[in-house]
């Protein structure tokens, strides 16, 4: 039996019978203050704002998904322990359980976006999102919430931000998609701002079950119509503002490049993946076991939000005649310099902020980094379904990643615990350098 190379992952029986697919694009994608007509002009400073329609949709369609799908189950999670009668850490195990499901069907749903298109799959996603939501809402005991947790991040799948990527190639083609990339996660970097403190005030006056159904409301309401409004499109995409930078753009690597550098970057990904992953859910546990008290620790850990908006504004304004992999390289090796620096410099307050700063500079480009390396390194054919085959690895390792570090630091110093993951984000960094580059 002939054995698939893996990056023919990407494609479905159907694409290699009929490799010639149209190319979605969005009737969003327009927006007035573009230039699109011989003669009109916009200051290139400028120009690096402006948004297309879709970026915008997409942008506000990221803040719901990820403040209500990702964020908000943690901020409800005593309420509903304290209601249902259930352990904290039953909840918890159940909806890592519950994000290991949804990378699992990240491939299966990368095919059907590069064979019917993202605007189809989102759309059917959002349904899917708010039927979720309204099941957890109206959950009696384990079983009914463990399968609708499910539900909610099979759903995550076909709306967050791998399903967004692809939209955005699909409507702008691959040289802009980089910077439509960055300026979603723009939008998408507030998701938790806006939706844990949102979350704690909807639990505490109407309850976690009515917050839930709530927010399920947003995905019928508002999700599901921006996402349809992606409609296909054919005409030609609007000119550049004069004088504006060339959009740079990259060849495709050749067939048999493809297997070695996909499975590099694959393992890059999946493993600085899996030391973020796990910071980010033993926050306050790790910091602690190193002697921060929790106050500071939390303290630290606000400065990774402006940290994240910060890395995604320059990589907007400087980062796009950098190749994908170097953007990939840098935010590698600030993560390897944050747990550096709480390694060597010591738990006082000037040491933790550097920590959290880097950190949040590391993971505000590590998010866009996929969508823009795969898009470089392998163009837009099978660019979702390649994503997707990547998400099974990252979204396995972050799922696990947590444990891995809970059980590290009950069973090693803390210290040492650190530099094991320290130790991940050097592994990480090697691997990227054998990604081969066309």
């Amino acid at each position: 039996m002939k054995t698939l190379p893996v990056a023919d992952l990407a494609r479905t029986p159907r694409d290699r019978l009929n490799p010639s697919r149209h190319i979605a694009r969005s009737a969003l994608e327009l927006n007035p203050a573009m230039p699109h007509k011989s003669g009109s002009s916009m200051p290139p400073a400028l120009a690096r704002f402006a948004l297309p329609g879709a970026v915008v949709a997409l942008g506000v369609t990221q803040i719901v998904g990820y403040g209500t799908l990702y964020y908000a189950f943690g901020v409800l999670v005593p309420a509903i322990s304290a209601e249902l009668g259930l352990s904290q850490g039953l909840l918890f195990g159940g909806f890592s359980g519950a994000l290991l499901a949804g990378g699992l069907v990240a491939l299966p749903v990368g095919w059907r976006i590069d064979r019917l298109g993202a605007r189809r799959v989102m759309t059917v996603g959002s349904g899917l999102a708010a039927v979720a939501l309204g099941a957890m809402a109206l959950a009696v005991g384990p079983i009914s919430l463990i399968v609708a947790l499910v539900a909610s991040q099979i759903a995550a799948a076909l709306v967050l931000y791998d399903a967004a990527f692809a939209a955005l190639a699909q409507a702008l083609g691959s040289p802009r998609a980089r910077r439509a990339i960055t300026q979603m996660t723009l939008f998408g970097g507030f998701a938790s701002t806006l939706f844990w403190p949102l979350t704690e005030a909807l639990s505490t006056g109407i309850g976690w079950r009515a917050t839930l159904g709530l927010f399920g409301a947003l995905h019928l309401l508002l999700c599901l119509p921006l996402h349809r409004g992606l409609a296909t499109r054919t005409e030609p995409m609007p000119m550049a503002a004069p004088g504006a930078r060339p959009v740079k753009t990259y060849t495709p690597l050749p067939i048999e490049a493809q297997r070695r550098a996909f499975i590099w970057l694959t393992l890059a990904l999946s493993t600085s993946g899996f030391v973020s992953a796990a910071i980010m859910a033993q926050w306050v546990t790790a910091l602690g076991a190193l002697g921060v008290a929790s106050g500071a620790a939390v303290a630290a850990g606000a400065l990774m939000g402006p940290g994240q908006v910060t890395a995604r504004l320059i990589e907007m304004l400087f980062g796009q005649a950098l190749h994908p992999l170097g953007t990939a390289m840098i935010s590698v090796l600030m993560l390897t310099s944050a747990l550096s620096m709480l390694l060597l410099g010591g738990t006082g307050p000037i040491a933790l902020a550097a920590f959290a700063s880097l950190f949040g500079l590391s993971q505000g480009l590590s998010s866009l980094v996929r969508g823009a390396a795969v898009l470089a390194l392998f163009g837009p054919e099978g660019f979702a379904a390649r994503l997707g085959a990547i998400a099974i690895f990252r979204m396995t390792s972050s799922a696990l990643a947590p444990v891995a570090l809970a059980l590290a630091l009950g069973l090693w110093r803390a210290e040492a615990a650190i530099a094991a993951a320290l130790a991940l984000t050097v592994i990480s960094a090697l691997a990227l350098l054998r990604v081969p580059r066309a």
